[in-house]
């Protein structure tokens, strides 16, 4: 591993997957015939400051996951240290089982979804140059393009928000490594479904740089009808 690689990934992929309706953990799901987790490592691969990898996995798919990750590997040429872990029943316990793997070279570590193949590399190097700037988290973020408003359990609206100063989360979310492991360090952790707003609850500032509309999740089976004609589309060189 080079002197610059130190950034490690933490790729929490033990979430079953309900709302997509199969009978496997989702990141294990596939769109022409490469498994969301074999996608997004290789897209992870591509990102040259990364040099650690951990993943984590129900407890029983961890020699699949190794298949997986292997494939992945050998389709970019490219191999560099990955630890399986055991996930936990939810994404704040799979990252904290994560982080308990870190290298002491990993300077910076990038929370990403497995159901997030696409994310650009412009969008992990953006991360990555963020962190470099000085930035303790830093998030990518997409406008809101929907009206949102609030409703209430009679299902009546309550208001409207401001959309101008709504944005959409996504993955990869890059923290200093000492960040993190603070933050994880803590007891009673509550779940959430982005490790920045754990850095929010503590009191931490969370920057934000653009994100992608190819970074979007994989979560329904709509979602995965999608990336398969994304993935058809970008094959095809269109």
């Amino acid at each position: 591993m080079s002197a610059t690689a130190d950034v490690c990934v933490v790729i929490p992929a033990a979430g079953l997957g309900e709302r997509l309706g199969l009978a496997q953990p989702k990141a294990f799901v596939g769109v022409n015939n490469w498994s969301l987790l074999s996608l997004t490592i290789k897209r992870v691969l591509e990102i040259q400051r990364v040099g650690h990898l951990i993943i984590a996995v129900p407890a029983d798919f961890k020699n699949e996951a190794l298949d997986h990750i292997d494939r992945a590997m050998r389709e970019s040429n490219k191999k560099i240290p990955v630890d399986v872990v055991a996930g936990g029943i939810t994404r704040t316990e799979s990252v904290k089982n994560s982080l308990l793997a870190l290298d002491q070279l990993d300077s910076y570590v990038l929370v990403h979804d497995a159901a997030r193949p696409f994310v650009p590399a412009e969008v992990f190097n953006s991360v990555i140059n963020k962190l470099d700037q000085g930035v303790k988290v830093v998030v990518p973020v997409i406008p809101v393009s929907d009206t949102i408003k609030t409703v209430n359990e009679k299902d009546e609206v309550i208001n409207t928000l401001d959309r101008s100063q709504l944005k959409a989360v996504q993955t990869p979310q890059g923290f200093a490594r000492d960040v993190l492991s603070e933050i994880y360090a803590t007891s009673n952790l509550k779940p959430t479904t982005d490790d920045a707003g754990l850095a929010e609850i503590a009191g931490i500032n969370v920057s934000t740089i653009n994100g992608s509309v190819e970074s979007f999740k994989i979560t329904t089976p709509f979602d995965l009808e999608m990336a398969t004609s994304f993935m058809n589309r970008k094959q095809n060189g269109k």
